[in-house]
């Protein structure tokens, strides 16, 4: 007789191990997040922006070369966000996902190679 069906504790640790390292194995399911470019590059004006076309995201982000650019949904001043300067990217805050029109804005006089990314959960 084996030493594990004498100890039915062992028994279950074994099992309990076995369960554990299958639900490991299996693992959670890939996720479905992805992203797609809006205004992306896009060379801009002093002061001007550049609107993408409609599409279902939740969350914006934006960078220009040569100054500091703001994203946000467009026509909406209160979703807007602004990075601190040329090269440094810039997140929105996370809105329910929906069909929206992303926006960028070159955030200073001079031209200004700006850059949009639009994230889907």
């Amino acid at each position: 007789m084996s030493y594990a069906i004498r100890h039915p504790r062992v028994l279950l640790a074994l099992l309990g191990t076995v369960a554990m390292l299958c639900l490991g194995l299996a693992g959670p399911r890939a996720a479905d997040a992805s992203w797609s470019n809006f205004c992306n590059p896009v060379t801009l004006s002093g002061n001007k922006s550049c609107v993408g076309t409609p599409r279902d995201f939740h969350q914006l982000y934006g960078w220009g070369d040569q100054h500091s650019v703001c994203v946000g949904i467009a026509w909406l001043q209160w979703s807007i966000r602004c990075s601190s300067g040329p090269g440094a990217g810039v997140y929105t805050e996370k809105f329910l996902y929906n069909n929206y029109y992303p926006g960028i804005i070159n955030n200073a006089p001079g031209t200004n190679t700006v850059h949009g990314i639009s994230f889907t959960p």
